[in-house]
C-alpha cells in the first residue's frame, strides 16, 4: 500500500523535473534537480547571512543619511555625504515607517533583498540572450554563490541598487535590435545609476569603449547599421542618461545648495590621492599588455563560433564591457575597492557559464569514466558546489557576527536623547546628529594626512557639547582626535565612551582632587563602593551639577579609593565605568 501511494508522487516529481529540464534546455532531469537544489541552497544561505554576516561600516553610514532625510535634515547641507542622493531619498519614507530601533539594519537588509532578485532575473535574461536559458540559470547560481558577490550583495548599500539598474540597462541594450527607443530607455536607466552613484561614469565609459571595439571587430556593415542611425541612437542615449543627474543638480541648485552638493559629490571624491605611483602605473601597463591580447583572442573565437552578426555583437559587447569596466576602474577611479565590483560579477558569470556549458558538452562526448556523470550534471554544478564550500569556510552560517553593531544602536537609543550629539567615525550611531561634519573614511584620512582637510573634531565636540563617543571604529579616528577622546572620555561599554575623567587625589592632600573639564555639561561624581560627599568648587556637593570648561576642585569628606567624574545623563541611565558591559540591560 505504501509503495502504491508513493508511486504517483514520485512520478509527478520526475515529470516536473523533466518538464523543467526541457524548458531550461538542460541535459536531463538530473541537471534540473541539481540546479534547483543549488538555487535553493543559495537563497537559504543568503537569508541566514543577512542575519549573521557582520555589518560593514558603510551600512549604518547610509542609514544615518536616510535617518537625516526622514527627520527633515537635508543631505550635503546638514550632514556630509559623498554619494548621490537617489538611494537615500528612496528609502527615507520606509525608514520613517519602521522607526528608530536597534534591529533597523536587519530590516533594511531585507527591504533591499528584492533588488538582489532583480539582479538575478536580469542576469538570467542576459545569459539567455547570449547563450541559452540553461546558461542563464547557471550564471545566476555561479554569481550568487561567488563569495565576494554573495557577501557584498546582501549588505544595505548603494551598490545593491546601483548594480541591478546597471544590469537592467545592459539587458535593454542586448535583448533586441538597436533602435532609438531602446537607446532612450537604456540611457534613462543609466541615468538612474548616476542618481545613485557618480561611479556610473565608469559605466558610461565602459559602454562607449566596448561599443566602439565591438563595432570595429564585428563590422558595422555586418550589423546593417547606418551612420545616421548610430548617431541618432548615441544622441538619444546620451541625452536620456543626462536627464536624471541634471535634474538632481538643478534641484539642489534651486535650493541654494549647489556649493555643498558640488563639494560633497565631486570635489571631495578626488581628494583621495594624487597621481598614481610609478610602480602602480607600471603594474597597470603590464596588465593591459598581457590582458588585451587575451581579450582580443577570445573575442575572435566568439566571432568565429557565433551564428549571425547580432548574436556575435552581443557576446563580444559583453566581453568588452567587462574588460573595459575593470580597466577603467583600475586606471581612473580615485578609490579602488572590492565594494565596487558587484556590477561586474554577474556579467562575468554569464560568460563563464556559457564557456563551462560548452566545455561540459565537449567533455561528455569523450570516452572517459566520468562522461556519464557530465551528461547528467554539467561542469557548472561542480563549480557551484565548490563555491558553497568556500563561502561557508569564509563566512560560517552558524556564527552570528552582527552583535557589535546592534548592541551599539541599542545603547545609543537607551543613553541619548533625540537632541544629543555624538562623535562617531561614519555615522554608525545612525539615530543621532554627529558632532563633526567629516566622515572618517579612506578619502578623509588621506586628505587630512596631506593637509587638505582640517581635523577639527576636538573643537566641534566642545562647541556641540558632545558627551558621547562611539568607539567601534575608534582606530579610524585621526591621531589628534583619538588622543582627545582617550583623554576626555571614559569607556562605559564595549562601544561607548562618556565625557568624564578619573579624579586623582592631590599629592599633598589625599582628600582634594583638582581636575579639568573640557566639555561643558552636567556631571556627577560617583564611586563604586559608597555615596560621595564633600565640596565641589567650595560649594557642598549634593548631586549632578553643571560644570563649565576649565579647572575645578573637589574635596571629599572621607578618603575614597576611586572617584569618577561622569556625565550625569549616563549615570542616570546606568552607564558607568564600574560595570563594563555591552548593554545597560546586561
Amino acid at each position: 500500500m505504501a509503495f502504491e501511494q508513493a508511486t504517483p508522487t514520485t512520478l509527478q516529481h520526475i515529470s516536473l523535473a523533466r518538464r523543467g529540464a526541457t524548458y531550461f534546455e538542460m541535459s536531463g532531469p538530473g541537471e534540473f534537480i541539481a540546479a534547483a537544489v543549488l538555487f535553493a541552497l543559495m537563497i537559504v544561505i543568503r537569508v541566514v547571512n543577512i542575519l549573521h554576516y557582520r555589518f560593514d561600516s558603510d551600512e549604518p553610514q547610509h542609514l544615518h543619511v536616510i535617518w537625516a532625510w526622514a527627520r527633515g535634515f537635508v543631505q550635503y547641507r546638514d550632514l556630509f555625504d559623498n554619494h548621490m542622493p537617489l538611494f537615500h531619498m528612496m528609502f527615507a519614507s520606509i525608514f520613517g515607517f519602521i522607526g528608530d530601533r536597534a534591529t533597523i539594519l536587519y530590516v533594511m537588509r531585507f527591504v533591499l533583498l528584492p533588488m538582489y532578485f532583480v539582479a538575478a532575473w536580469y542576469t538570467y535574461k542576459i545569459g539567455t540572450c547570449l547563450f541559452s536559458r540553461r546558461a542563464g540559470i547557471w550564471a545566476v547560481i555561479l554569481a550568487g554563490l561567488y563569495t565576494r558577490y554573495h557577501l557584498i550583495s546582501l549588505e544595505f548599500r548603494t551598490d545593491n541598487l546601483w548594480a541591478p539598474l546597471w544590469l537592467l540597462c545592459i539587458t535593454v541594450l542586448v535583448t533586441g535590435p538597436l533602435t532609438v527607443r531602446r537607446a532612450l530607455v537604456a540611457g534613462l536607466l543609466l541615468g538612474l545609476c548616476f542618481g545613485v552613484s557618480m561611479k556610473s561614469v565608469l559605466f558610461l565609459l565602459s559602454i562607449a569603449v566596448a561599443a566602439l571595439l565591438t563595432l570595429l571587430l564585428v563590422g558595422r556593415r555586418n550589423l546593417a547599421l547606418s551612420w545616421t542611425h548610430l548617431v541618432q541612437c548615441i544622441a538619444a542615449f546620451v541625452v536620456s542618461t543626462a536627464t536624471i543627474p541634471a535634474t538632481i543638480m538643478i534641484f539642489f541648485a534651486f535650493k541654494g545648495l549647489w556649493r555643498d552638493f558640488r563639494y560633497c559629490v565631486f570635489d571631495f571624491n578626488f581628494l583621495a590621492r594624487g597621481a598614481p605611483s610609478l610602480a602602480y602605473r607600471i603594474h597597470l601597463t603590464v596588465t593591459i599588455i598581457i590582458v588585451l591580447p587575451i581579450i582580443l583572442y577570445v573575442a575572435r573565437r566568439m566571432i568565429c563560433a557565433a551564428d549571425g552578426a547580432g548574436l556575435t555583437f552581443r557576446r563580444v559587447f559583453i566581453l568588452m564591457l567587462c574588460a573595459s569596466y575593470v580597466l577603467a576602474f583600475k586606471a581612473f577611479w580615485p578609490v579602488r575597492s572590492h565594494d565596487d565590483d558587484p556590477p561586474f560579477y554577474p556579467l562575468v558569470a554569464v560568460l563563464c557559464s556559457g564557456a563551462l556549458i560548452a566545455a561540459s558538452s565537449k567533455l561528455s562526448t569523450l570516452k572517459w569514466n566520468v562522461d556519464h556523470i557530465l551528461r547528467r550534471v554539467p561542469v557548472p554544478a561542480f563549480f557551484a558546489i565548490g563555491e558553497i564550500f568556500v563561502l561557508i569556510a569564509i563566512q560560517p552560517i552558524w556564527k552570528d557576527r552582527t552583535k557589535r553593531e546592534t548592541d551599539l544602536l541599542r545603547n545609543v537609543l537607551t543613553l541619548l536623547k533625540p537632541g544629543d550629539y555624538v562623535l562617531d567615525c561614519k555615522g554608525e550611531t545612525v539615530f543621532r546628529q554627529r558632532g563633526v561634519r567629516a566622515v572618517y573614511e579612506t578619502i578623509t584620512k588621506s586628505a587630512i594626512q596631506r593637509g587638505l582637510i582640517l581635523d577639527n573634531a576636538p573643537q566641534r565636540c566642545v562647541e556641540t557639547l558632545t558627551c558621547v563617543v562611539a568607539t567601534t571604529l575608534i582606530r579610524t579616528f585621526p591621531r589628534d582626535t583619538s588622543r582627545f577622546v582617550r583623554r576626555n572620555y571614559l569607556r562605559v561599554t564595549n562601544n561607548l565612551r562618556i565625557a568624564g575623567r578619573e579624579l586623582k587625589p592631590s599629592a599633598t592632600n589625599p582628600l582634594r582632587c583638582k581636575f579639568e573639564v573640557t566639555i561643558p555639561a552636567s556631571y556627577e561624581i560617583i564611586s563604586p563602593s559608597e555615596n560621595v560627599s564633600g565640596t565641589l568648587d567650595g560649594i557642598p556637593y549634593n548631586g549632578a551639577r553643571f560644570l563649565a570648561a576649565g579647572s575645578h576642585t573637589f574635596e571629599s569628606t572621607s578618603p575614597s579609593p576611586a572617584l569618577i567624574l561622569l556625565w550625569s545623563q549616563a549615570v542616570d541611565r546606568h552607564f558607568t565605568p564600574f560595570e563594563h558591559h555591552t548593554s545597560p540591560n546586561g
